[in-house]
């Protein structure tokens, strides 16, 4: 089995078992490294096992793993969700109802079928900008905290710093944008909160997107925002589909179209709802532009093993690069740090002489002070004046 065999098979499970809530395709001839390895570096290894669990029909070295993934992101999420309610209460008692975004969002619309199948990294809710001081202040009152290993952000970016719970470890970032401003002519924060819907989780409140915004942001955020115009994430592309198996006739592809062509994406989302045609089934709605050329045999090249080897490598070199810039800024920072320490040590220097200049300064003055004190000096006094008075006759 070639890799790209092992990456269709990977996609067929996936379409069976989550898109279409059947039976997963015979896996005979399927190699259980190979699905591992694709499944992993698409993030799609929960989905994948979930598909798959108790079919007897899969290798037993595959389905050991599967099941141990499937149950460690179960209690994983478990975790993440129980934080992600201390979150939302926490804001609910601040009159904020937040817009969960990305995996958090997916999860609590219910396109999952089981919140193990999915996994993600924190949780991201959008806020009211204006209410974001409240927002990340209650968040810190409920036990949420920054860490000092935190990315820093700059000033105005689209996110707050990342909020970790004490009690669960979930990751919160409260948004106040959607996406970054460059976006904006396809995506805007006051028109992804248009229409967004209530709902309730876990007793509290927040508001969903609908699909059209939903599926757009999924998009975007893969394909542009993670720079993946030549290739997709399984992950993020299993999203979007999944949004779509459920709200499909929601969906309002041709405002998509018009905001996405607004990003020059146009030909990029045909290729991209092609795509989802080819792997996943699912058929391209109607669009302004085409697809790319040739676009399914460069996906089968990025995904081939060659291409896949080609990136590690590429990767590799970026890596030596980035470690012999950081090899010179170190012997930078050591050149600096010598310079340093003989600035100090002659700072030092000058600090004990001046010292000793004080002291050898106050001394003097102590013997002036005694001396002027004495009796002789007072004995003396009319003498000294008679000389000044001396001196002045003389120099006139």
């Amino acid at each position: 089995m070639t890799r790209w065999e092992a990456f269709e098979t990977v996609c067929r499970c996936l379409r069976a078992t989550l898109l279409e809530r059947g039976e997963p395709p015979p896996l005979n001839d399927a190699s259980p490294e190979l699905m591992i390895e694709i499944s992993s570096f698409h993030y799609v290894t929960p989905a994948l096992a979930w598909g798959l669990k108790s079919r007897p029909d899969v290798p037993a070295k595959l389905g050991e793993f599967l099941d141990a993934i499937l149950l460690l992101n179960g209690k994983r999420n478990a975790g993440m969700l129980a934080g992600l309610t201390k979150a939302i209460d926490a804001l609910n008692r601040i009159g904020i109802e937040p817009i969960p975004l990305k995996g958090a969002a997916y999860l609590l619309d219910g396109i999952y079928p089981d919140p193990s199948a999915r996994f993600f990294g924190d949780l991201d809710m959008l806020v009211p900008a204006e209410r974001s001081t409240d927002a990340f202040a209650a968040l810190q009152g409920a036990g949420f905290a920054t860490k000092p290993e935190d990315v820093i952000l700059p000033p105005g970016h689209h996110h707050l710093p990342m909020l970790h719970d004490r009690d669960t470890g979930a990751g919160v970032e409260l948004h106040t944008d959607v996406l970054i401003k460059h976006f904006d002519p396809a995506i805007t924060t006051a028109w992804f909160c248009e229409r967004a819907r209530p709902a309730q989780f876990n007793g509290r409140s927040i508001r969903l997107p609908d699909a059209t915004r939903s599926v757009a942001h999924c998009i975007i955020h893969s394909q542009l925002f993670h720079n993946l115009n030549d290739r997709i994430e399984l992950r993020r592309f299993l999203d979007s589909a999944l949004i779509r198996t459920r709200h499909e006739s929601e969906i309002d592809w041709d405002e998509i179209d018009h905001r996405l062509s607004n990003l020059k994406f146009g030909q990029g989302l045909a290729t991209y709802l092609m795509f989802a045609e080819h792997l996943f089934g699912q058929k391209a709605p109607t669009l302004s532009q085409s697809p790319k050329p040739d676009a399914v045999a460069d996906l089968r090249a990025v995904e081939s093993r060659d291409h896949f080897q080609a990136w590690a490598t590429n990767m590799k070199k970026i890596q030596d690069s980035l470690q012999s810039q950081l090899s010179l800024m170190t012997a930078e920072r050591n050149s600096l740090r010598g310079e340093i320490e003989r600035a100090n040590a002659e700072h030092d220097r000058l600090q004990s002489e001046l010292g000793a200049m004080t002291m050898a300064r106050a001394a003097a003055q102590t013997e002036i002070g005694q001396l002027r004190r004495s009796r002789s000096w007072r004995l003396t006094q009319p003498l000294r004046a008679a000389a000044t008075v001396a001196r002045r006759l003389i120099g006139r």
